[in-house]
């Protein structure tokens, strides 16, 4: 874990980077002698834990929180001699506090209930990125559409589709087949293939990754999707990063 201690005081940074060195899951430990360092440093280094003193000259201990946003603060353990801030800590959501001058014992609790918090947190975000994974895995996707030729109706399979076009007020299914018109929208036919199988490389234009035999450059970043059948469909700058990396192409 990487640790940052915040003090305007050097030696109240020492004893505490001091006892934080007898404990093993700390990884890195980083210091901080005012507000303005601390907003800093906790920016760019995103530290695990925050062991931060209320009274310093400029910005407090309070103020780099209100600066920060509690939502972005790290775990924080306020360290101070005035016992007064004891209810403002809490009320901003610290895991402790620590009143000046404190012993190793005490300083151990403190530091044993901001580790199972921090291990919590991320055990919780490694849960939902877990759940998450699972719900794009059992995601279903449709394996075919019900279209309407006249007055009948008929599947057409999702495995046969070349191409899909905007048509109006319908989507334009061009398959090995032949052309169908089904009365949707391109969003939504969008959301209902696999994402794997199929990309969107224009406002109008949904393609078969398979279909793809190559990408020529075009103009302003622009391009042109060469289909295996002969079709050529414009891919516009902002789609086509849905194809590269899954249609080679060509020099």
């Amino acid at each position: 874990m990487k640790v940052l201690v915040v003090d305007d005081e050097q030696p109240a940074r020492k004893k505490i980077i001091s006892f934080l060195r007898e404990e093993k899951e700390i990884e890195q430990i980083l210091e901080a002698g005012n507000g303005i360092e601390a907003i800093k440093t906790i920016k760019s280094e995103n530290p695990d834990m925050v062991f931060l003193d209320i009274q310093m000259p400029g910005l407090n201990g309070f103020a780099v929180i209100e600066e920060l946003g509690a939502e972005n603060m790290p775990h924080v353990i306020f360290v101070t001699a005035y016992d007064q801030y004891a209810i403002n800590a809490f009320e901003v959501n610290a895991v402790d506090y620590l009143l000046k001058p404190f012993d190793k014992e005490r300083f151990s609790k403190s530091f044993n209930r901001i580790t199972d918090e921090v291990k919590f947190k991320k055990r919780k975000t490694n849960d939902l990125k877990m759940i998450l994974s699972e719900l794009k895995k059992e995601k279903k996707f449709l394996e075919r559409f019900l279209v309407s030729v006249g007055s009948k109706y008929f599947f057409v399979a999702v495995r046969e589709i070349i191409f899909i076009s905007s048509a109006e007020k319908y989507v334009e299914l061009h398959t090995v087949k032949g052309k169908y018109l089904l009365r949707d929208t391109m969003n939504n036919v969008e959301e209902s293939l696999d994402p794997e199988k199929f990309a969107r490389i224009h406002r109008s234009y949904i393609v078969s990754i398979d279909q793809v035999q190559e990408m020529q450059p075009w103009s302003h970043g622009d391009y042109i999707a060469l289909l295996k059948n002969g079709e050529k469909l414009n891919v516009s700058r902002r789609y086509r990063e849905n194809l590269f990396g899954k249609a080679e192409l060509s020099e």
